[in-house]
């Protein structure tokens, strides 16, 4: 029974809820389908992300009592209503989703297509004309999901406790209506939609048909299905009409999912010579390492520094992010998109970051930030103490890097480094036998490869070897939409095979052995 009222506002628009005060002020917007605030963490009050603007009564999860706010900024996981209340959200502005990399596809059949990368920080989606074959438009934007977690591990916990239905829900919900979104952008109705392809890691592709992921999250990490199958769209998208048929692409293991078999057919990797390395760096660092006669894959837990959670100052790639920052004349430069005021950065520009950090000598190969007084004249001014007494370097505006958070983007890339690394000693290559070392993903779009080399994060190559290829996964699937690009995936499928690190010694030598940032710029 309701006992208080929740009024939320959400930019000019406000909505009042009935609340009983027996969930959080994060699990009561979760059950409202808000997407806001995130919570990286899942609500475990660690990533201090869910901030909102609090005016009434609250009650701490602590059991440290009631009190009384106005205009506070809380995080939403740790306090209850104990009264009425406003809460405040921050309404982000929309953030770059990358589209670039799925074209036109082969002409057949009629009516429209419509193509989906379920990645874990962004959906992206693609509309087509099944004739032509001609894409009509692509849209994304940030994952549904976010307000569960940052990663899939997240994920996977909450759909353990009961939260599978909501968590499914939120994701078709959001395909739903960017298919609509993007039918009435380009003079179509929905209803002529025909065929829809989905392409996401394996515990996205769960998530989205209503699969239980919880296996995946433990040993031997086995998923419920590996898909490469047909859904009825009237059991998973009724909203875009009852006779569209949904083809989910199809996974090589728990944690290399259709994601990855659909980026290797939309790079050309069935036709590949010489050896090809894949990465995919995000939360997984999943890779692949191979040519046309086929691909062994692996997965690296890298965590989600990469993608802006658990960083301090982390966000996604919207407007006030920092993207870039570059070493000039013994000093720092930052480039904020937008051009305004820096509120946050995003992956590629904490990679940056730390590359220019260890180019002007603030930071030690070891990863250590020096203090201002042992740090080079020209950055010392940049470097600070924080209330915790540890040491941070500003970058601009609020913006800083702690010296955590180069230890949190030393676990991640050395994760993803040795996770290549492995593939590699296991057969018997080296990095001067790649030929292509092939960077998917959102987030590896906007990495500088300079930068990505100089951290250790990729292995040692030529930078004319590094190709870039935008949104694969999505232009996988905007392929499988047609019958020969679905008959190409599930081939290549069989060519793949899994390599599990977690019991790999080989693994482990290489994750303690790349920690460092010791690589020549």
């Amino acid at each position: 029974m309701a006992r208080f009222l929740m009024t939320v506002v959400r930019g000019t628009e406000t909505e009042q809820i009935p609340v009983s005060g027996g969930e959080t002020i994060l699990n009561t917007l979760r059950a409202e389908d808000y997407r806001e605030p995130d919570a990286p963490c899942g609500g475990q009050g660690t990533c201090k992300k869910c901030l909102v603007t609090v005016t009434g009564r609250v009650r701490s999860v602590e059991g440290l009592g009631e009190r009384d706010v106005e205009n506070t900024e809380l995080l939403a996981c740790r306090y209850y209503p104990a009264g009425d209340l406003t809460v405040t959200l921050k309404v982000k502005e929309k953030m770059n989703v990358v589209t670039a990399g799925a074209g036109d596809i082969a002409p057949g059949g009629t009516g429209l297509g419509f193509a989906v990368d379920i990645g874990t920080t962004t959906v992206a989606a693609f509309l087509y004309d099944l004739e032509s074959g001609r894409r009509l438009g692509a849209e994304g934007g940030r994952n549904a999901q976010r307000s569960y977690g940052a990663d899939v591990i997240s994920r996977i916990t909450c759909a353990s406790v009961g939260k599978l239905p909501a968590l499914r829900d939120a994701v078709r919900a959001q395909i739903a209506a960017l298919a609509e979104d993007l039918c009435k952008k380009t003079g179509h109705d929905k209803h002529e939609i025909r065929r829809i392809a989905i392409a996401g890691n394996t515990v996205m592709e769960h998530l989205f048909t209503g699969l239980d992921p919880t296996n995946i999250g433990v040993a031997p990490f086995t998923p419920e299905s590996l898909f490469g199958d047909h859904w009825k769209c009237a059991d998973c998208l009724p909203e875009l009409g009852i006779d569209a048929d949904v083809y989910i692409c199809p996974c090589v293991a728990g944690y290399v999912g259709g994601d990855i078999t659909a980026g290797l057919v939309a790079s050309g990797a069935p036709e590949a010579e010489g050896l090809w390395l894949y990465v995919d760096i995000g939360t997984n660092g999943e890779m692949g390492l191979g040519n046309a006669a086929g691909f062994v894959t692996c997965a690296t837990a890298a965590g989600p520094a990469f993608e802006g959670a658990e960083i301090s100052c982390g966000m996604d790639g919207s407007p006030g992010a920092v993207d870039k920052v570059t070493a000039k004349d013994g000093d720092v430069t930052v480039h904020v998109i937008g051009e305004g005021k820096a509120i946050g950065v995003c992956g590629s520009g904490l990679v940056d970051a730390i590359s220019a950090m260890l180019t002007v000598g603030a930071v030690t190969e070891a990863g250590r930030m020096l203090p201002p007084e042992e740090a080079p004249e020209k950055v010392r001014y940049r470097i600070f103490r924080r209330e915790d007494d540890t040491l941070a370097f500003r970058l601009k505006d609020d913006v800083f890097i702690s010296a955590q958070d180069i230890r949190e983007v030393q676990l991640a890339k050395s994760a993803i480094r040795a996770g290549a690394e492995t593939l590699l000693q296991l057969q018997g290559k080296t990095a001067k036998d790649i030929t292509s070392l092939v960077i998917a993903g959102g987030f590896g779009s906007f990495l500088d490869k300079r930068s990505a080399l100089h951290i250790g994060l990729l292995p040692q190559v030529p930078l004319e070897k590094i190709v870039h290829v935008g949104n694969a996964a999505g232009a996988g699937a905007a392929l499988s939409l047609a019958d020969a690009g679905e008959a190409a995936l599930q081939a290549f499928d069989k060519k793949c095979t899994y390599l599990e690190l977690s019991s790999s010694k080989e693994f482990m030598e290489n994750y303690v052995e790349y920690m460092a940032f010791d690589e020549e710029e």
